[in-house]
């Protein structure tokens, strides 16, 4: 148990005077009462006067004893041993092997080597160690100080900084024995004068004077020197000139002693460089638990424990080593492990989780947790308050990537005043790979289009070869790039011309090959897909006017050989062309509506788009699958059609009057999140262009007029907010005031402009951005969003490619052969088989679409899945079809944490939870020292709990009853 208690129960008289004076004055007043009564004695005879004395005699000794104050005492003393927490990181990350000499990796060669004990590297890492306590100790006593603060707090840190200084001093004298002794090097020569400077500093005058101020507070006597308390802080500069030149001399040292250990032990610096960081943690602990935790076990509770997403205390027990999850600390006396078995059962640890060089080289790893440095924090902060914690010591690469837990500064400053010291583990910079960061490549196109397929490739520790980057479809090679790596850390875009000449879904993949002794090879390639469709479009495109709008859509759309349309214009003379000639009207019949792919409306009267033609076009748009492009204007669009059917289709609502009159100032294109990376704003052939574009757009094309009916819908997606110039918040104003929105109507779309301002893309660069803009969003509108399948029995995934754990959504939709909707209230499943295993869902009716029906696969294995429809229903609607194809197909990748794609030491992190503490951070060969210099005295709680015997109403009535008693028999024998 980590408090033991103690109870003595002692008697006191705390009187106001001593007993020695109580029994005098007893005794002469006893001889008072004698010789009074003897006196009496004739008179009252002698059964009387022996009466009357026992009773004098008796009130006597209650008001002695009264006087006196006896006390009973329970003294209660409760000792309390403190603890020290070491926490290992065994993360996927610290499965990593370093490449050779990027790791410090001869400060781990000096722990393991058969000189360790005489190492000038260690000894002056020691001493930076050392120094560092000692500096924060005077600090602390200045505080104390300045605070006024009780006197105890200010000997306690000038103790403890002067057992620091000591040890410098120590390990001082050991680096000039060490240097004087390497050799006549130029090199040599001067470690060894900076070793001897080092020294003459620590035995100058000044620090003479800080030893006799030592004594003499903690004799309790008041400095002689009259400035002492400013000393502190003159002393405190002067020890860290000294670290400094200790941080030289230790560069030096570690340089003399790795030319050293190359010569004499080449086969332990071969070793270490094959070992892993979880392995250099495993030995690291070994060599602690033969040394100082054996020594310091004796005086408090060493507890060990394992983090990745949690911390997990290592229950050492006669069974070998478990691990306990949750609650590091349980109950005291189950948690303390013996220092002697830490090193058996960590290694024993070790063997249960870690794969070696395999798990590292194939991506994968049985300890595969992400770091979570807060869940340690914050576990530490729990087990302070059961037991006191002297320091803290992380074993970790410092490497924290868990998105879900709060700033690990954050948690660090709730330990404020418990010093957490971080040995930081690993290389800085990324370890070798190679990977495909991303890939930009429209995911729409029509038929015999020529798409742009761009790949960026990241290579770290790569410099002077070269990468091959191959395009793919169905594992056939159809195009090769190869580009040259000319530097550590290398980004290059690959760009891949293709002429898509099928209609449908096509599958393609980018991938590299692989380069020897790659961190992973499962980022090396990424699946995409592009939605091919047919190469005839069928526009209607109607305006109450020939607006600026309307003329340069219908140049675009008649110049166009992909694009058949037709156009309906009603002033200043009625023109009609194509299916619209006869009727010269809009259609009023889902049927002549669905003659079209893509219906542009612009500011047109409620009397030429009746009601009518208005709910025949939401059949069109739900039940057909069509998109409806509305442009806004001043005349009517949409404020005419305020109370039809169709704002109730349209994608926002009205501004409010204030805030539409607040926005008169002009506004500005701002593509939204979600519009960055939409197909329909791809207006150039890269990723990197299209960025450049749009702020080209921006720039030289602003917005002039809006309609005031503009605020998105909740289900809508802006994808180009309009926000007035001047705006600092376009965050919140892209949220309540879109340009550019869609959102979905049954099985089909509307979108939404709201203004006739896309014409000003005609007068940048020759018309090219106009071109691209409407090209892109009719290619997106017209792309059937089912791609597999039948006309009867269509299906797809909503996504070609998930990663890990993602949820697959399938949709399946049934039509008869007219095109209508079919709903059925039989069972409907989809099936997904991959090479060796098959998976199956219920498929559920959407309420808002007639017709189709909706599973979701969760946790698929990864794999290339191809998904089908079964149920009475599919059967019979595929009986007799020509074509009962019905399936799909998408790949699940394994989800790669970033555990394992990002594992560089952040020493930076490092630094700032030490300094939040105030600890340190530590090289392997100081952990020894710190925990020397941590004060492990145990706390004594010392509690008295005090009973007077005196304080009682009886011991007054046995006195006044005495006296009483003489009197009355006084009175009835008649005397005085």
């Amino acid at each position: 148990m980590p408090t033991t208690t103690s109870n003595t129960e002692q008697f006191s008289l705390d009187g106001p005077v001593s007993p020695w004076v109580a029994v005098a004055i007893a005794l002469g007043l006893l001889a008072i009462f004698t010789w009074s009564l003897v006196r009496e004695q004739r008179v009252l005879g002698l059964r009387q006067t022996i009466l009357f004395w026992l009773l004098r005699t008796t009130a006597l000794g209650i008001a002695i004893w009264m006087l006196l104050a006896p006390t009973k005492m329970l003294v209660q003393v409760s000792t309390t041993r403190k603890s020290v927490a070491i926490f290992a990181d065994v993360s996927g990350s610290m499965q990593t092997v370093d490449p050779a000499g990027s790791a410090d990796d001869i400060r781990w060669a000096v722990m393991q080597s058969e000189s360790a004990a005489s190492s000038m590297t260690r000894a002056a890492d020691s001493a930076i160690a050392a120094a560092i306590i000692a500096e924060r100790h005077l600090q602390s006593a200045s505080s104390a100080l300045a605070q006024h603060q009780r006197e105890s707090l200010v000997v306690e840190a000038t103790s403890a900084a002067r057992e620091a200084l000591d040890h410098v001093r120590k390990h001082s004298s050991v680096l000039v024995d060490g240097m004087a002794a390497r050799g006549s090097a130029a090199t040599d020569v001067e470690a060894a004068a900076l070793a001897r400077r080092i020294s003459k500093d620590l035995g100058s005058a000044e620090f003479s004077a800080f030893d006799e101020l030592c004594d003499a507070l903690q004799k309790g006597r008041t400095p002689s020197d009259r400035g002492w308390r400013e000393s502190l802080a003159d002393l405190q500069i002067r020890i860290g000139a000294i670290r400094r030149r200790l941080t030289e001399l230790a560069k030096a040292a570690a340089s003399a002693e790795s030319n050293q250990l190359e010569k004499k032990q080449p086969q332990l610096l071969a070793q270490l460089h094959r070992s892993s960081r979880l392995n250099r943690v495993a030995q690291l602990l070994g060599e602690l638990e033969s040394g100082v935790l054996h020594d310091i076990s004796e005086k408090a509770d060493v507890r060990v424990h394992t983090f990745d997403q949690t911390a997990r205390a290592l229950m050492l027990n006669a069974g070998g080593p478990t691990e306990k999850v949750g609650s590091a600390t349980g109950s005291p006396k189950d948690s303390k492990p013996d220092a002697s078995r830490i090193r058996p059962s960590l290694q024993a640890f070790l063997t249960s989780t870690e794969s070696g060089d395999e798990a590292k080289t194939d991506g994968t790893a049985k300890v595969a947790g992400e770091t979570n440095l807060s869940s340690v924090l914050e576990q530490l902060d729990r087990d302070r308050r059961d037991q006191p914690l002297a320091a803290a010591i992380l074993l970790t690469d410092v490497s924290h990537n868990s998105t879900a837990a709060v700033n690990p500064r954050v948690a660090a400053a709730a330990l404020k005043g418990t010093p957490i010291y971080v040995l930081p583990i690993g290389n800085t910079k990324y370890v070798r790979d190679v990977q495909i960061q991303s890939v930009f490549t429209p995911t729409v196109a029509m038929r015999n289009d020529d798409i742009v397929i761009e790949a960026v490739i990241q290579a770290h520790d790569c410099d002077g070869e070269n990468c091959v980057v191959e395009l793919m479809q169905d594992d056939q090679v159809l195009d090769t790039r190869t580009i040259p790596l000319d530097s550590g850390y290398a980004t290059r875009r690959v760009r891949f011309d293709r002429k898509l000449s099928e209609v449908g879904l096509q599958r393609f993949s980018i991938q590299t090959t692989p380069l020897a002794r790659e961190l992973s090879e499962l980022n090396n390639r990424h699946d995409f897909e592009v939605n091919v469709t047919r190469s005839e479009i069928k526009v209607l495109l109607a305006d109450e006017m020939p607006r600026w709008e309307f003329r340069y859509l219908a140049q675009l759309f008649r110049r166009d050989p992909k694009v058949e349309l037709d156009e309906m214009l009603f002033h200043p003379r009625l023109i009609a062309t194509g299916r619209r000639q006869a009727s010269k009207t809009l259609p009023t019949s889902a049927d002549a509506w669905d003659q079209y792919d893509v219906v542009l409306l612009g500011d047109l009267t409620a009397e030429h788009l009746s009601v009518e033609s208005q709910k025949s076009l939401v059949d069109y748009l739900r039940e057909r699958g069509g998109t409806a492009i509305v442009i806004a204007g001043k005349e009517a669009m949409p404020q005419a059609f305020a109370d039809l059917p169709l704002a109730g289709v349209l994608p926002v609502t009205r501004l409010d009057d204030a805030t539409a009159a607040a926005s008169g100032t002009g506004y500005s294109f701002f593509v939204t999140d979600a519009g960055r990376s939409h197909n329909a704003l791809r207006i150039a052939d890269t990723e990197e262009a299209t960025q450049t574009a749009w702020n080209f757009v921006n720039q030289f094309a602003p917005l002039h007029d809006v309609s005031p009916w503009r605020l998105p819908r909740p289900s809508a997606t802006t994808l180009i907010a309009a926000v007035p110039k001047g705006t600092l918040d376009e965050a919140h104003a892209a949220a309540t005031s879109s340009f550019l929105c869609w959102q979905p109507v049954g099985r089909g779309r509307i979108i939404y402009f709201s203004g006739p301002e896309t014409f000003r893309l005609r007068f940048l660069r020759g018309d090219m951005l106009h071109y691209r803009f409407w090209g892109q969003l009719l290619r997106w509108s017209l792309a059937s969003d089912l791609a597999a399948g039948s006309e009867l029995v269509r299906i797809r995934s909503d996504k070609g490619q998930y990663v890990g754990k993602e949820a697959v959504q399938i949709i399946v939709r049934l039509a008869d052969g007219t095109g209508n909707p079919v709903e059925t209230t039989s069972e409907l499943k989809a099936v997904a088989r991959s090479s060796d295993e098959e998976h199956s869902v219920v498929l559920v009716a959407d309420e808002q679409i007639p017709g189709q029906y909706v599973g979701v696969f969760r946790s698929l294995p990864p794999g290339e899945y191809d998904v089908e429809p079964i149920g009475d229903a599919i059967t019979q609607a595929l009986q007799g079809a020509q074509n009962s194809l019905s399936t799909s197909s998408f790949s699940v990748k394994p989800d790669l944490p970033m555990e394992f794609l990002d594992t560089r030491s952040d020493r930076g992190l490092a630094q700032q939870l030490a300094d939040i503490t105030g600890g340190q951070v530590l090289p392997p060969t100081a952990i020894e020292e710190v925990l020397q210099l941590t004060n492990l005295k145990p706390l004594v709680v010392e509690k008295l709990e005090t009973r007077p015997l005196w304080v009682e109403w009886k011991y007054l009535w046995i006195i006044f009853g005495c006296l009483q008693i003489e009197w009355i028999a006084r009175k009835v024998k008649g005397l005085s």
